[in-house]
């Protein structure tokens, strides 16, 4: 009996060994086979493109060479749209935003050069340009340069005056004998200068601003305003004196200016 329990003990014991090697056996495949994955280069990694980047930082209003943008892989969900996947979609356009090294480049980051030279493409998104004459004994018109800002006042008889800017007529008001001067327009910018505009290729903001122009005689300045204001300065400088007054840099504070009044001399 004792035999026949030994030779059952060890026939266990044989199983517990072979089931042993047979599952070592399968680590070992599994091990092989991972290592065999990483060598492969096949594991689940994230989906990529390849898209047009800066090489370097690309200021606006920079024209874009070859030796400016290349070719990148990052994954696809970092992808921006519309980005350029081949180098000469870019080239030869113009930064209309600063680029920063790395930064992907899209259509919506350059413009082309050709609109850059219209005076159109530098007004405002539902503003209009519109010509006001000064004179510069009385305005700092020859010291203005497209993209400052300005105040724009304007001066008349009280009764044509109250009559071109709220096209009502008001006969008590026309004999009035006294001389008024209104603040019509605050912070609005200046487009052009005579005939001369920033010509970057960048819209217009409050950091864009040209040179005054050689030529100190001015006669007319082209401001940014809406239709509506087109509208109020065509009829006050009908019968008024404009002028316009420039603001500092960077001060777009909208003020509550009271007018000015002064009997007229007979």
């Amino acid at each position: 009996m004792q035999q026949t329990m030994t030779a059952k003990a060890g026939g266990a014991n044989r199983r517990v060994l072979i089931l042993a090697l047979i599952l070592g056996a399968v680590a070992a495949g599994l091990v092989v086979a991972y290592l065999a994955t990483l060598n492969s280069g096949t594991t689940n990694e994230a989906p990529s493109a390849t898209v047009v980047v800066a090489q370097q930082d690309i200021a606006a209003g920079t024209k874009i060479e070859s030796s400016m943008v290349g070719m990148k892989s990052i994954p696809e969900a970092a992808v921006i749209k519309d980005a350029f996947t081949k180098t000469d979609q870019a080239v030869g356009q113009v930064a209309r935003y600063p680029l920063a090294s790395g930064e992907q480049v899209a259509p919506t980051r350059l413009v082309e050069p050709a609109k850059g030279q219209l005076v159109s493409f530098q007004i405002p998104k539902g503003m209009r340009g519109f010509t006001v004459p000064v004179d510069v004994k009385n305005s700092p018109a020859a010291l203005l340069a497209p993209g400052d800002f300005v105040d724009v006042v304007v001066e008349g008889q009280l009764g044509v005056l109250y009559q071109s800017l709220t096209a009502k007529q008001d006969q008590a008001l026309a004999p009035v004998n006294v001389s008024l001067a209104i603040t019509v327009l605050q912070n609005v910018q200046v487009l052009a200068v005579q005939k001369d505009f920033v010509d970057t290729g960048v819209p217009y903001d409050a950091s864009v601003r040209g040179t005054p122009p050689d030529d100190k005689t001015i006669t007319f300045v082209m401001l940014a305003v809406t239709p509506e204001q087109a509208q109020e300065l065509f009829i006050a400088v009908q019968d008024a004196k404009l002028t316009l007054s420039l603001r500092g840099f960077g001060d777009d504070a909208i003020v509550d200016v009271p007018y000015s009044a002064e009997p007229l001399h007979k």
